[in-house]
């Protein structure tokens, strides 16, 4: 199913929770939804669904204006972070509801009901569990249970509201990855809400990175994350240093000191602006022209590498850089940094 979204606004009350979202979702493709808490992603899913409506704007489902239909006429299966389990049903109860409470008309028979079932809690890996309660089961298993009942419905779109938000971190890996393999599986298009980076950059394959009501970027994981299209997507996607330059004859500086960056990294224009690297896109050099001057305040392990912390002497800052094992200066040193990839982006903003 493809999904497309055509000038989609909402508030609530004085509120803008949503500006205007343009966005097309292709068939099969699993979409995340990214951005920190009042961004709007979890309000563009519930219009996705039909469980709000858009002030202005239309929803469209492979081409059909589907607006005005309620959630219950889309077909849609829908997967909140909390289980929404009932607890005083069984787990294959559970996930026989959305079947047995259809109009007579459109309810299949018992034993159908009971097949698909069946073959649901096998697909996820919980066929023995069918008469237990979810007060029996594990977070991680309730969770496999609320997925098995999106899935009875037969739906073509699966919308999953920050569905292992609830799960420690051990859990929701192993479930990230599953989930992954049900989505291709199946051959769902799905659309997932998080404000996980990790999570969006693990499992989709494109992210809507959102913020005040607005996109700010979609685009693959790789790009996203690579390529970030502005300040806020950078400071967002993955881990940044931050740092308030001016742009000056095409030259960044810090200060009045001009700063050495990687050849080909792009200069807004004259002016205030702000300039971002990763840890691991920096390198200790000899303290020579254009280098960041640090004091080293902590050296501990990081995934292979040195997570190097320093204090920038120009400004009252942490510097994050990652150097080889076994390369890493004392605490207390004074070093000097280079990014080997960088970018600037234009104006002071929020640091």
């Amino acid at each position: 199913m493809s999904i497309r979204l055509d000038n989609i606004g909402k508030r609530f009350g004085g509120f803008s929770a949503l500006g205007d979202i343009d966005l097309e979702v292709e068939p099969r493709e699993f979409l995340a939804l990214l951005g920190p808490s009042g961004s709007g992603k979890t309000t563009l899913l519930r219009i996705v669904a039909g469980l709000e409506f858009p002030d202005s704007g239309r929803v469209f489902y492979d081409g059909e204006d589907i607006t005005d239909l309620k959630v219950a006429d889309r077909g849609v299966g829908f997967v909140f972070q909390h289980y929404a389990l009932f607890r005083h049903m069984t787990v294959a109860d559970n996930v026989a509801f959305g079947l047995t409470v259809r109009r007579r008309r459109d309810r299949p028979p018992r034993a159908e009901i009971r097949d698909r079932v069946q073959k649901l809690l096998d697909l996820v890996q919980l066929g023995q569990l069918g008469a237990r309660y979810p007060a029996q089961l594990s977070g991680g298993q309730r969770q496999r249970v609320a997925l098995a009942r999106a899935l009875a419905v037969d739906p073509k779109l699966l919308l999953l509201d920050e569905p292992f938000g609830a799960l420690d971190a051990r859990v929701r890996k192993d479930l990230r990855r599953w989930l992954r393999e049900l989505h291709d599986r199946m051959g769902l298009t799905s659309i997932f809400v998080t404000h996980d980076q990790d999570e969006a950059l693990e499992l989709a394959d494109r992210i809507v990175v959102m913020d005040h009501g607005v996109i700010e970027q979609v685009d693959t994981p790789q790009k996203i994350y690579d390529e970030p299209a502005s300040a806020f997507v950078f400071d967002f996607v993955g881990e940044s240093n931050q740092l308030p330059v001016t742009v000056s004859g095409g030259r960044a500086r810090l200060f009045d000191r001009p700063l050495a960056l990687p050849e080909g990294t792009a200069t807004p224009g004259e002016g205030p602006a702000r300039l971002f690297f990763r840890p691991h896109d920096a390198e200790i050099v000899a303290d020579e022209a254009g280098a960041l001057p640090i004091t080293v305040t902590l050296a501990r392990p990081n995934s292979g590498t040195i997570r190097v912390e320093g204090r920038l002497d120009a400004l009252e800052r942490l510097i994050e850089i990652d150097a080889p094992m076994g390369d890493a200066p004392q605490v207390g040193a004074r070093i000097a940094v280079r990014p080997t990839r960088a970018r600037l982006y234009a104006g002071t903003g929020a640091e």
